[in-house]
């Protein structure tokens, strides 16, 4: 089985309203999701698998992306969409998502120990790291990325 990820930039103000679709038609939501979203301008090359890692990795150190304010919604939204991560440019997370400020061996032995060992996972883990913090980067306050794993 393999996964891949997607990154949809969506207008913060559609949050309730995906999340409202979520609960009551998903085939709704896929389509207000087509029609509000826009892809990331980058792309994670590497298994989907990979990027989920690095969400955990990120989370056993204390760095959460999902945002408390979207609780109910990113609930509501992984219950229709599957794992998805709703991300909004919080301060200092762009210096937490620096790749610079992780090494590969410890995303290497954090894929290891998952049970996803392979000699590029460092590699990989610190794309993932690149990836998320560009995407980060690049939205406005009025915006939130929301991760897709599937």
């Amino acid at each position: 089985m393999s996964a891949i990820t997607s990154l949809t930039v969506v207008p913060r103000d559609s949050i309730v309203e995906l999340a409202h679709l979520a609960r009551t038609s998903p085939s709704s939501f896929h389509a207000y999701l087509a029609e509000h979203g826009r892809r990331a301008r980058q792309e994670y090359d590497w298994s989907g698998y990979c990027m989920l890692y690095v969400l955990t990795y990120l989370e056993e150190r204390g760095i959460d992306l999902d945002p408390p304010e979207f609780n109910a919604e990113s609930e509501a939204i992984n219950s229709a969409y599957g794992l998805t991560t709703l991300i909004t440019p919080a301060p200092g997370l762009l210096d937490q998502l620096d790749p610079g400020a992780h090494r590969a061996e410890d995303l290497a032995a954090h894929f290891a120990e998952m049970g996803m060992d392979f000699e590029e996972s460092g590699p990989a883990g610190l794309d993932g790291l690149r990836l998320l913090r560009d995407c980060v980067s690049d939205l406005s306050d009025r915006q939130v990325l929301l991760l897709h794993i599937g």
